[in-house]
């Protein structure tokens, strides 16, 4: 998740990163989604419309849930992410969708497009967004837009609301605070989603990656639902085939955090692959890395190198069991 939201650095001490995963495990941790941009879609067709374009199904959802998802182009590469967040209160269906601020204007483009005679008007909007993280995120009661989206397996939401009525950083911080959480800083978020191996467009992830690369099969794509743009070759890799290059976390030996960049080779010194980032673990407080690697290395238990140092592949994605 993440450049180019128009809220400011939260007014609050910064919190030890052992704390903030100990938030996000047990209570709620609050993440300002800065790199997001918006774009609002109402209208009576918008989720059978919508559905047909992304990976998420979104005809499932539950009321008071949002969504994590892809869109992809027809060849099935990575064209964004996104949160698709429901509106509270509207009289017809009505949901933000929080994309990569670079790629606003593109995604507005492709959707437009796609857009012939549905009942869905399209609008950029300038919201401030928050990633909630953690079994009290259900609790929280912020924003215009408001959904559960679980990224961690241990609850969560995305809230959001225009920015010239939204909540002020003291309030968010004081709903954190009210749960037992906590709300992070940059770089505190940094080494709680690394350890998480939760992959971030702009800097694990890009657009010259499938899905499955991506390590995002699991989290953000349905392979129950109907059609949707670029599902045929999604679906092939997953059940007929597979990626030849996979994003994994590794456990790092040593003390300093891994740099985006370094090799990962094999005992005998085969290059196999790269860290894309890498951090000392919020939790564990050890060298955690995201890293690309060939798919015969991407098993749990496989053991690499990174450097001179010795790692293990700690698993491959992330997301809810």
């Amino acid at each position: 998740m993440n450049e180019g939201m128009t809220a400011h650095a939260p007014s609050h001490t910064p919190v030890d990163a052992r704390a903030l995963a100990a938030a996000a495990e047990s209570s709620v941790l609050l993440v300002p989604l800065r790199d997001r941009a918006a774009i609002v879609v109402t209208g009576k067709d918008t989720v059978t419309w919508l559905n047909g374009l992304v990976t998420c199904d979104l005809a499932k959802l539950a009321p008071g849930a949002g969504a994590y998802g892809l869109l992809v182009e027809k060849k099935g590469r990575l064209r964004a992410d996104l949160f698709v967040v429901p509106g509270r209160g509207a009289d017809r269906p009505t949901f933000a969708l929080l994309v990569p601020a670079a790629k606003r204007d593109e995604v507005m483009a492709l959707l437009d497009h796609h857009l012939i005679m549905e009942d869905v008007e399209l609008a950029a909007a300038d919201l401030v967004a928050w990633g909630a993280f953690g079994p009290k995120a259900k609790d929280l009661d912020l924003g215009t837009f408001g959904g559960a989206v679980d990224l961690l397996g241990r609850g969560g939401a995305v809230v959001a609301a225009p920015a010239d009525e939204g909540e002020t950083n003291d309030a968010v911080a004081r709903a954190a605070a009210s749960l037992g959480g906590a709300v992070a800083d940059e770089s505190g978020w940094e080494q709680v989603r690394i350890e998480a191996a939760l992959p971030r467009f702009g800097v694990e992830v890009d657009d010259t990656l499938y899905p499955q690369e991506a390590a995002l099969e699991k989290l953000a794509v349905s392979f129950s639902k109907g059609c949707y743009l670029g599902q045929e070759v999604v679906y092939m890799l997953e059940h007929r085939g597979h990626v030849k290059r996979k994003l994994v976390a590794l456990d790092v030996d040593g003390d300093d955090a891994p740099a985006a960049g370094e090799a990962v080779t094999t005992a005998e010194g085969e290059v196999i692959g790269d860290v894309r980032s890498g951090a000392i673990g919020a939790a564990r407080g050890t060298p955690v890395a995201i890293a690309m690697v060939k798919w015969a290395h991407a098993k749990a238990g496989t053991t690499v190198r990174v450097g001179e140092r010795t790692a293990r592949v700690r698993d491959a994605g992330v997301g809810p069991a």
